[in-house]
């Protein structure tokens, strides 16, 4: 308990917009860690964040937060991003930002800054005009929406941040002097390239006499690409790259062979940023384009996705457990759940029964009761083979010598004999393996007298698009009695008697909705309770499309699992839950 009480000192905790806005107003340097709820702040940097301030708080110069991102609509571009992001505020600006937990660039940056802002208190300088970072609302490659499309009349092209650009913490740099050129940025993601894909985005370096170096180089660490775009001018000219490129050497070189007057010219960096070959038109941007980010521009058909479990083992998930996600996510699969569990050999042998007479099984079972395993829920377009064909051979001296680049072979552990991945071999067996990992979840759903007339056909298509199962609904009437006694947990707040009123002024649609991590993906799906917070954090949640208010907020949810057992109960009676889940 004691340790908690000082993580809670360390770091103010800031949760809603306005306490975001009061911690701007802190003297000195504030670092802080935007987290999203799912996850909770970054635990690694904690020792580091109490060393630095017992070395540079003493003056009250340092302090330490942590923002939930999930909450506050500054923060919104840093949401769903499962990569731990540091923000430094100095002067009421957020003027710089380090991404990862990357202790030594954190120590760094913390101590120039407070070093800076002492002489700055003591008068020894001036403070320098410096400009606030701009929050870019970014998507990765997977986060396009069916029916997102090329704009007409603006010209795209691709960037790559360096690896060693992307270690000293200069990609926000990057990003700037980006926009204060005059161009936008449509989409980002970090991965660590793979050799195939280096000499096929840069087959028209091979004849240079340092490729292969270059290669290894490229290899050596994750790149930040970008999906860099700008309005089409009528001559078709990009006026703004060559003055970038000038403005600063060590961040854009022009190319050799061509000088930068048209968007189909090249423009490459020997330090930190190249600019991918467009030609004349966005036709031929569509290579560089679908090579980074396949779904950009595309409508998602979705014919062909399906779900696969993948399984992190003990060993590799304690040593390389980031790495393992960022390589899955690369090759194209959305990560829709996750669970960290410690099986029992109870567990693992039901799991595993059918290995029971392997010579291996006593070392499997050792394994996945060592220490905790993540489960993965997968999907993608055939997501079953396309994960196998990455896993690559069950045994590992197999997969080392016919399938060196494949997964089990790239990740083994030393010393330890088994393959260090899982991955469902049918549909079917990935069916039942969810099941095993990600039981069906039950939660009450209320469509409210507010928006049953008018939406609820739209409220039920999305809650079915979601993937819902709609397994029990029915339309009734909540008397003044049953609508307190459904809010009997709020029984007490100025707002009760308004919200009772409300629920009880007509007929509303009460469901039992089933899904693994039914309760939270509906949470999800609705939003915030406010519709205009909705409209700003989540604007594709039922709350931000139908509601009308605060309390005219369209759809209600059970807050957990316990809560959402007793609601169901009270509204259906007494029913088989199992049942449900079998159908």
């Amino acid at each position: 308990m004691a340790s908690k009480k000082k993580e809670l000192q360390l770091q103010a905790v800031l949760t809603t917009q306005s306490q975001w806005e009061e911690m701007l107003l802190t003297k000195g340097v504030t670092v802080i860690d935007v987290y999203q709820a799912w996850c909770g702040p970054c635990k690694a940097v904690v020792n580091l964040f109490r060393k630095l301030k017992n070395e540079y708080g003493e003056d009250e110069l340092l302090q330490f937060a942590v923002a939930e991102a999930d909450n506050i609509v500054t923060l919104q571009p840093f949401r769903d991003k499962c990569e731990p992001v540091f923000l430094f505020c100095v002067d009421g600006k957020i003027i710089a930002i380090v991404r990862g937990a990357n202790a030594p660039l954190l120590s760094k940056t913390v101590i120039e800054l407070v070093e800076e802002e002492r002489k700055i208190v003591a008068g020894e300088i001036e403070r320098p005009e410096v400009k606030e970072l701009v929050f870019l609302e970014e998507k990765n490659s997977d986060a396009f929406a069916e029916g997102s499309q090329l704009d007409e009349g603006v010209t795209y092209t691709v960037a790559i941040i360096k690896p060693d650009a992307v270690t000293d913490g200069r990609v926000e740099e990057v990003k700037q002097k980006i926009i204060e050129a005059g161009f936008g940025i449509a989409a980002a993601e970090e991965k660590i390239l793979t050799e195939e894909q280096i000499r096929e985005f840069y087959s028209h370096k091979t004849e240079q006499p340092d490729f292969e170096d270059f290669v290894q180089f490229m290899m050596s660490g994750p790149c930040h690409i970008l999906i860099v775009c700008q309005k089409q001018a009528a001559d078709d000219n990009i006026p703004n790259w060559k003055e970038l490129s000038e403005s600063d050497e060590n961040l854009l070189e022009e190319s050799e062979s061509q000088k930068l007057s048209r968007l189909g010219e090249v423009l490459e960096n020997e330090n930190m940023l190249n600019v991918c070959d467009v030609q004349d038109s966005i036709e031929e941007a569509s290579r560089q384009l679908a090579f980074f980010f396949p779904n950009f521009g595309k409508k998602k058909t979705g014919q062909n996705a399906e779900r696969t479990l993948a399984l992190i083992r003990p060993s590799l998930l304690k040593e390389n457990k980031s790495t393992v996600l960022q390589r899955i996510k690369d090759d194209g699969f959305t990560i829709v759940m996750q669970r960290e569990v410690v099986l029992t050999e109870e567990q693992a042998r039901e799991f595993y029964k059918e290995h029971e007479n392997e010579d291996y099984f006593p070392i499997l079972l050792e394994q996945m009761t060592s220490g905790p395993t993540l489960a993965l829920a997968l999907v993608r377009e055939n997501a079953v083979q396309r994960w196998r064909d990455l896993l690559g051979p069950k045994t590992l001296e197999e997969a080392k010598e016919k399938c060196p680049t494949s997964l089990r072979a790239e990740y083994a552990i030393d010393n330890v004999p088994l393959n260090q991945l899982h991955g469902s071999s049918s549909p079917d067996q990935a069916q039942k393996e969810l099941d095993f990992f990600f039981p069906m979840e039950h939660t009450l759903a209320v469509i409210k007298p507010s928006a049953l007339k008018e939406h609820k056909d739209d409220i039920i298509r999305e809650v079915t698009n979601a993937g819902f199962i709609v397994s029990k609904m029915k339309e009734t009437c909540f008397t003044h009695e049953m609508a307190e006694q459904f809010y009997k947990n709020h029984e007490g707040k100025p707002f009760f008697d308004q919200l009772v009123n409300c629920m009880s002024e007509g007929p509303s649609m009460v469901m039992i909705l089933s899904k693994e991590n039914a309760v939270e993906e509906w949470r999800q799906l609705m939003g915030p309770a406010d519709p205009e917070a909705a409209k700003m954090c989540s604007p594709n949640s039922i709350r931000a499309q139908f509601a009308q208010d605060i309390l005219h907020n369209a759809v209600h949810g059970s807050s957990n699992k316990e809560h959402a057992l007793k609601s169901i109960e009270y509204v259906f009676g007494e029913i088989n839950l199992e049942s449900l889940s079998h159908k």
